[in-house]
């Protein structure tokens, strides 16, 4: 088994032959144990590599589950009969979205102002629920998080798709080299990992104040006020007592029913049905819009009489609505736009104390700003500054 120098020498030194067999195999057998050693130090360093790819992609899922959490839950709307089907609605489809797709919408709905939510088109018939989340942030930060998560995308894509090719699980060199870029990948994921789950953190936090202040019993009575406010009864209501007054500017409550017959038939008779009110005084009391009084008669019966809120200025600024209307119908140009300077000075020499309830009343600080919040009007402005390069014009239906 042994292969031995010189047999000469082993016959006349047996004890030397000895030591010559002894140190080859001590020679073998450290080579085999220096084999054996590598052989445990690359499976041990291999199974690490296998473990690190598996906790990077647990990471890398979490991640995914952050993104798409935030933008199913970040942003929603719709009635209240249908708030909740549309959240599962937008569960469901953000389920189907690639990480790219998700950092792409997370990015561009979550680092913006907050902005109004898009009205409903149809008519109102009962609450209308919208949820918004944003971060606040600046330009800096906003391109810089943009970058971080791209490269979090590129890093996943890289784990995913192009780790294998360049791994060679036979290689002690290569398992050391996958391993230390498993580590660095992970020390550039966990700080993302770590604000995305402050971010759900907060957004869940505003969720429970939310809700809490959406299921709330003040909540629910301003909804209901809203609504009944905004109605086409009490709006046509308000319209009537600015049409059809006495001299004294209350108006026969008589006159309101004829009136809503005609352009309301069958509202009347459904009163309690649809608002849960027995007569047309206790509706008009409930909406907070109008004073309502009895006026006894000669023969010993009574009339009703009413009149909107003096705290409304409804009449002040119905009238200047109507004044407007007028002076850009008069005075626009051939393009429907009109310029604010005429209608300023028609309303300051013909409406002055309209205008003045007006910005007291309703806190409008000029003329303009009324116009503004009457939500009726286009704008359009040229160069320079000042009101004498404001045009408007009505919205186009």
């Amino acid at each position: 088994m042994f292969v031995i120098g010189a047999s000469n020498w082993v016959l006349n030194s047996p004890s030397g032959y000895y030591c010559c067999v002894i140190a080859k195999f001590d020679s073998i057998a450290e080579k085999r144990n220096k084999t054996m050693n590598t052989n445990q130090d690359l499976s041990a360093v291999r199974d690490e590599v296998f473990q690190k790819i598996g906790r990077n992609l647990v990471n890398f899922q979490k991640i995914e589950l952050m993104l798409k959490h935030l933008i199913a839950n970040g942003q929603v709307s719709g009635y209240m009969s249908e708030f909740q089907k549309n959240q599962e609605k937008k569960v469901a489809d953000t389920r189907k979205k690639t990480m790219g797709a998700l950092v792409g919408e997370f990015v561009e709905t979550t680092f913006q102002s907050a902005s109004a939510s898009p009205e409903p088109t149809a008519k109102r018939t009962e609450p209308y629920i919208s949820f918004s989340f944003s971060v606040e942030a600046d330009a800096d930060f906003y391109e810089s998080k943009k970058r971080e998560l791209k490269l979090l995308v590129d890093d996943r894509n890289d784990l995913i798709h192009h780790l294998l090719p360049h791994f060679n699980p036979e290689s002690l060199d290569s398992c050391l080299e996958i391993r230390d870029y498993l580590d660095q990948q992970r020390e550039r994921l966990i700080p993302e990992y770590e604000y995305l789950k402050s971010v759900i953190e907060s957004l869940e936090e505003i969720k429970k104040a939310h809700a809490a202040l959406i299921f709330s019993d003040e909540v629910e009575k301003a909804f209901e006020l809203g609504f009944l406010q905004q109605s086409s009864i009490v709006q046509l209501l308000l319209n009537i007592s600015v049409q059809k007054p006495r001299p004294d500017g209350w108006t026969f409550l008589s006159v309101a029913i004829q009136q809503i017959r005609q352009i309301l038939p069958g509202e009347m008779e459904q009163l309690e049905n649809i608002w849960g009110y027995q007569t047309l005084p206790d509706l008009m009391e409930a909406s907070e819009y109008f004073d309502t009084t009895k006026e006894e008669l000669k023969n010993g019966g009574y009339r009703w009489v009413y009149r909107s809120k003096p705290a409304l200025a409804y009449t002040a600024s119905y009238q200047l609505i109507q004044a407007i209307t007028d002076t850009t119908s008069k005075t626009n140009k051939t393009d429907d736009w009109t310029s604010l300077v005429a209608t300023v000075k028609h309303i300051d020499a013909s409406y002055s104390n309209e205008l003045s309830e007006v910005t007291e009343k309703l806190g409008c600080q000029s003329l303009y700003n009324f116009m503004v919040k009457s939500n009726l009007f286009e704008w359009r402005t040229g160069k320079g500054d000042g009101i004498h390069n404001i045009c408007y014009r009505l919205k186009q239906s």
